[in-house]
């Protein structure tokens, strides 16, 4: 029963959309409306700039973080962190509190490999910044970033379900994209008609 509780609140943590909330309160606009279906950092900086923007980014990052946090703190279970972290990241890109829309998770992706697996992510933040300086590509850049946490864990602890984890939240991210990018095509094939 806790381990469900854990994951339960895992997701509703994530469902928490820290843009909609600085738009809410700092903008006095709300961005559930955008036409990209987008509910993220990037509406944020878009409409508010870069402070607000930085603020949700780090609302994001510490509400996954948080959800795993919770979750080993009181299972002591690193299996029951990661779906804690994984529930998180659904909530954040399919969150109940907005009719089941929400972010990419590439905030919400941050925050959970923050709460298991630290100076992995360093690694991965390093080498996809450098990859996103000379390229300009960003999803390039998270993908990159990724298999260097997975390589950097693989270096570091046993082999076990660990590894799959940032691989798992990346596939989020990915589905998430693939959704929104659906949506897109379908709503230009409605306004050429």
């Amino acid at each position: 029963m806790t381990n469900t509780l854990c994951i339960v609140a895992g997701y509703l943590l994530g469902s928490i959309a820290s843009a909609w909330v600085v738009t809410l309160l700092i903008g006095k606009v709300s961005i559930r409306s955008d036409a990209d279906g987008r509910i993220s950092p990037a509406s944020v900086y878009y409409r508010l700039g870069m402070f607000p923007y930085i603020l949700s980014v780090i609302m994001d990052i510490l509400l996954a973080a948080g959800a795993v946090k919770l979750a080993i703190t009181i299972t002591h279970s690193e299996i029951i962190a990661m779906l804690s972290g994984v529930a998180a990241m659904i909530g954040h890109n399919w969150s109940i509190f907005l009719k089941f829309k929400g972010g990419q998770g590439a905030t919400s992706m941050t925050g959970a490999l923050a709460g298991l697996l630290l100076w992995q992510l360093g690694c991965g933040l390093a080498v996809a910044a450098l990859v996103v300086a000379i390229t300009r590509r960003t999803t390039f850049s998270t993908i990159v970033g990724v298999v260097t946490v997975v390589i950097a864990t693989l270096l570091s602890r046993d082999f076990g379900p660990i590894v799959f984890y940032p691989i798992a939240l990346l596939l989020l991210m990915m589905l998430k994209r693939i959704q929104l990018s659906r949506a897109k095509t379908s709503d230009c094939n409605r306004k050429s008609i």
